[in-house]
């Protein structure tokens, strides 16, 4: 394909095809690559992110535990688009909402394989035979949650981003949060993180610029100046502050030089396959944040619960707004 042409859709599928095909053999180093370059081609595409993603994880940590079995007398509930509609941000937002409704109802969850049987050990039994498909653009999930409508969807798969506005899941704000605390095999990586940064000052500030799969449509780039204005109202004020800025461009990051930021390598934090995982980390761990206009970022205000200070872009304002991670929208 001539470089810099955007590919067909055929063409994707081609070389989707092409690395499950390798998986399929056996031939993990070459399927990793292979859908390295389904990424290039469609940075936006979740299926490639996850099977990438698995594979390196488990190459370099080893296999999750083989699920466990279900129960047979409890009513199912699925969402077996998870880790293919969405990455990471938002695959935290569909399995948490699966777990609130089957916890509200009763229910016994399946789960397909995804990242967080790995960094959270969330080790669901695994998708038995189909469930009719309950598709959020169809039923208003959120009411059947909260109970002000009849409808209890059981033996369901739910259909869906699960990008709801989070003051009608603010009840299961905790369940949420234990949910997603770093596993084992992640859990001391994260936890050097956090005292490395800590280490170098009193008030940790975090900033999340997303750039490398973003920039058109809703998924707009917020000017990194919006970001350094909000900084230097706030940076007198701090006692001893350092900045962390979580990025998937590390040019993004000398944007906001003046403030002598750190980053994920900055501090030698490498997680073979959720290369992400340092940064979405340290977001949940900051006094102050600042996110994007992601699911990424948004899902980590959601479980911080250290911050204090919580802004985000609006393009109306022209500038970074204040935010309630538990009562908005998860995108602007």
């Amino acid at each position: 394909m001539p470089a810099n042409r955007p590919v067909t859709q055929d063409e994707f599928m081609r070389l989707l095809r092409r690395a499950q095909a390798l998986e399929l053999e056996g031939r993990t180093a070459d399927a990793i690559a292979a859908y390295e370059d389904c990424i290039a081609a469609n940075p936006g595409h979740a299926y490639p992110f996850t099977r990438r993603a698995l594979l390196k994880f488990r190459g370099h940590f080893g296999s999750p535990p083989a699920p466990p079995a279900q129960r047979a007398e409890v009513p199912r509930l699925t969402l077996s688009v998870l880790g293919q509609k969405g990455r990471f941000g938002n695959q935290l937002l569909q399995y948490g909402f699966l777990r609130m409704y089957a916890v509200e109802h009763g229910l016994a969850v399946e789960a397909p394989d995804w990242i967080g049987r790995d960094l959270f050990d969330l080790n669901d039994p695994a998708r038995g035979a189909p469930l009719p498909a309950v598709r959020e653009d169809e039923h208003d999930l959120v009411a059947s949650l909260n109970r002000t409508v009849p409808e209890v969807w059981r033996d369901a798969d739910l259909f869906g981003f699960c990008c709801y506005p989070t003051g009608g899941l603010r009840r299961y704000r905790d369940l949420f949060r234990n949910l997603y605390r770093p596993g084992r095999k992640v859990a001391a990586i994260a936890a050097s993180a956090g005292a490395q940064l800590r280490a170098r000052g009193a008030t940790l500030v975090a900033v999340h610029l997303r750039r490398g799969d973003f920039g058109e449509g809703r998924f707009w780039i917020a000017p990194a100046e919006w970001y350094a204005k909000w900084l230097r109202t706030m940076w007198p004020a701090l006692q001893r502050p350092v900045l962390y800025v979580a990025t998937d461009d590390a040019a993004a990051a000398q944007e906001l030089s003046e403030f002598a930021p750190v980053t994920a390598r900055d501090l030698g934090l490498e997680v073979p396959g959720a290369e992400f995982y340092p940064d979405f980390h340290l977001l949940t761990q900051s006094d102050a944040l600042a996110i994007s206009n992601s699911t990424f970022s948004f899902a980590a205000a959601m479980l911080n619960a250290r911050a204090r200070t919580f802004v985000r872009p609006a393009r109306e304002a022209g500038g970074l707004v204040d935010f309630d991670p538990w009562d908005a929208p998860v995108l602007l």
